[in-house]
């Protein structure tokens, strides 16, 4: 389904106008402007995206009724509606094809900000939360194949979103996205895309059963 029709979905189970829950359901689906299959999927669908949607627009949004709407419950639909159930992120790695080019063991949050401010000046606690963020994935699965979650040209951009256009480090403001390349590049040597990784998952039947409208009563 596309994201009008799980926002018209969500106004079925909770109220209110599809416009309410549309936002919410662009999000998830954001990921397949990055790579139009449906292994777009593992970037946002699984408990970890729900989590960081949660981050995003919050517990809550107030519908046109005035009716407080769980984030957290809108998600969840979102993807059984994709998947037919709620997977974790390490779900989407079963049987990946690890590339020769992602290794371990690698540096921490605290040494990348380190080195990010003897590069752009100010303090590590500065870049600490962007590098932070990058690498949160890392309790998402015990493999460096936890990676292919953002460091990638598309997690370059949601960083960008996350954190904004650019770091105040006391004494100019450094672009995120060039301290976001910089985090990547020298994680993994390289700038890959979101699909130099989607296109090594093994697709499995769950990933790609998503109901259609009229199963959710949209006519």
């Amino acid at each position: 389904m596309n994201p009008f029709d799980h926002a018209r979905s969500s106004a079925r189970i909770h109220g209110g106008r599809w416009q309410d829950y549309h936002q919410i359901h662009a999000w998830f689906d954001a990921t397949k402007a990055a790579h139009c299959h449906f292994t777009h999927r593992a970037l946002r669908h699984h408990h970890e995206g729900i989590a960081e949607a949660l981050a995003v627009f919050g517990d809550t949004i107030t519908n046109v009724d005035g009716a407080a709407v769980s984030v957290h419950a809108v998600g969840v639909q979102h993807i059984e509606e994709d998947c037919r159930y709620l997977p974790a992120a390490v779900d989407w790695l079963k049987d990946f094809d690890t590339p020769d080019w992602l290794h371990a063991p690698m540096p921490g949050a605290e040494h990348m900000a380190c080195t990010s401010a003897r590069r752009f000046g100010g303090s590590h606690a500065d870049y600490l939360p962007l590098h932070r963020w990058f690498l949160a994935t890392a309790s998402w699965a015990n493999s460096a194949a936890h990676l292919i979650f953002r460091h990638h040209a598309f997690g370059i951009y949601e960083a960008e979103h996350r954190f904004g256009p650019a770091i105040d480090n006391g004494a100019s403001a450094i672009p995120t996205r060039v301290v976001a390349e910089q985090h990547v590049r020298t994680m993994l040597g390289r700038l890959p895309a979101a699909p130099d990784f989607l296109r090594r998952l093994k697709g499995q039947r769950w990933m790609l059963q998503a109901t259609s409208p009229a199963l959710v009563g949209l006519t």
